[in-house]
């Protein structure tokens, strides 16, 4: 994807009506074509800048707990005071010694920072009624150069988009595309985890909340005790007693997530039985044809109009929606089918999807 087409993408993406949770995870996951970075973040903010949940484009699963504990820490209200002042007067922190002249011998680089290889930084406010909602965090390994002013001026032209995207009311009505992304867990009859695949982990995290913040423990704890009622399940049936199928569908800001428990090896449910639990991760069908729109050598309005097209609207309810008049939806339309060699509105979403890098 190319420079102005990812910063298209990302503009199209924030104002698509997705929760906050998927348009930042996806724009985090976007933003290092446009602006080389890696281990990139999102970090809601309360009126004293201090971190409140925080969205990665990377996995930090397996230390969630010490991340949340040295983070928090590390705002002390002396240093964000200081942040805060800096950002009165910049549009941007490039420099983490402005916090702190010890930030690099500090915990929170040592423990987290280094270990993601996050040495450079750009950190960026987002402004809701004059006043900062979150901070777009974005990071450079040592071995690159620091972030430039091109870089900063890229960034900024996003944030009113991003700011948009976390107040925006989401779109509660999604379809979730057939493909999806598995993994497998495998567990005792007593709901204890013996073993579960890198899918299955990253699975598992998505699903409790892509936000890490002080309910992600509490958000496990509840997935954990509904895979603990799919083994009691398995076991109540194959007992012969009357119990639901042992199947868990949960959807939350990431997609759809369905887990289903069957037996690996003895079905006595005595010690030494093992219980298989396949996990299944859908994104919702906009967001696939939003990245998939993107390969596409359609026009900026004539994307829009194809997304409209893929959900049954009517040509009329389609100029209605985009302010344009019936005749001129109607030669979008003609030029889209033209140019996706395409005969009939049936045929677009799967030529859409099939378009996906």
């Amino acid at each position: 994807m190319k420079k102005n087409h990812a910063m298209a993408y990302l503009r199209q993406l924030c104002c698509s009506g997705l929760s906050k949770e998927l348009v930042i995870n996806e724009f985090l996951r976007t933003l290092p074509i446009l602006i080389p970075s890696t281990s990139n973040v999102f970090s809601g903010v309360d009126a004293q800048l201090r971190p409140t949940y925080c969205i990665a484009d990377f996995d930090m699963s397996e230390m969630a707990g010490t991340m949340v504990e040295v983070v928090s820490a590390f705002y002390t209200p002396e240093r964000l005071s200081r942040a805060a002042a800096w950002l009165k007067r910049h549009p941007a922190i490039t420099n983490p010694l402005l916090l702190d002249d010890r930030f690099y011998q500090s915990d929170i680089y040592n423990v987290v920072y280094r270990r993601f290889d996050m040495h450079h930084v750009l950190w960026l406010p987002t402004i809701d009624n004059g006043k900062p909602n979150g901070v777009l965090r974005l990071y450079r390994p040592r071995t690159q150069k620091p972030f430039g002013r091109e870089d900063q001026a890229l960034a900024g032209q996003l944030l009113p988009y991003l700011a948009h995207a976390i107040k925006a009311a989401n779109d509660a009505q999604f379809r979730y595309e057939r493909e999806a992304t598995c993994g497998v867990i495998v567990m005792d009859p007593q709901g204890n985890i013996l073993f579960q695949s890198p899918e299955a982990r990253k699975l598992l995290h998505a699903a409790c909340t892509p936000a890490l913040d002080a309910n992600h423990d509490r958000g496990k704890a509840l997935l954990m005790m509904e895979l603990a009622r799919l083994c009691a399940k398995l076991q109540a049936v194959s007992r012969g007693h009357s119990a639901a199928p042992p199947c868990y569908r949960h959807t939350g800001a990431a997609g759809e997530f369905l887990f289903r428990a069957y037996w690996l090896e003895s079905q006595s449910g005595e010690s030494g039985s093992l219980i298989g639990i396949s996990a299944e991760h859908r994104e919702p069908l906009k967001l696939k044809l939003l990245r998939s729109l993107q390969h596409s050598a359609l026009s900026p309005t004539q994307k829009e109009v194809a997304m409209l097209l893929t959900q049954g609207i009517s040509f009329e309810q389609i100029g209605q929606s985009l302010h344009i008049k019936p005749a001129t939806v109607k030669d979008h339309v003609g030029k889209i089918y033209g140019k996706l060699d395409v005969r009939q509105r049936d045929e677009v979403l799967p030529k859409l999807l099939a378009l996906r890098a």
